[in-house]
């Protein structure tokens, strides 16, 4: 069994947490942004996913505020959605 050292693990525990910190409120807030959106533009959710090559289900998901989305995904939302990446992620008043 290979032995690490304390400084080793301490760092190893550090980045763990750190890739497991979310901000639910934010997650909402462009959730929600999305969903209005979506409907702004009159698509259905199998719409919107299709055109940002997603499954509705993940989709869904980001709508409800229950997906941490990555900066790939919402780079194609914004493509989707005819934006820019900064104007959907402005997210004042969502």
């Amino acid at each position: 069994m290979k032995c690490i050292s304390w400084c080793v693990f301490y760092i190893y525990c550090t980045l763990a947490l750190v890739n497991n910190v979310r901000n639910d409120e934010i997650i909402k807030a462009f959730g929600n942004k999305v969903r209005f959106l979506r409907k702004e533009k009159k698509y259905t959710m199998e719409k919107l996913a299709e055109l940002a090559g997603i499954d509705y289900r993940q989709l869904s998901y980001i709508e409800h505020g229950r997906f941490n989305v990555t900066i790939s995904t919402i780079a194609a939302l914004a493509d989707a959605l005819q934006l820019t990446l900064s104007e959907l992620l402005q997210l004042d008043g969502y």
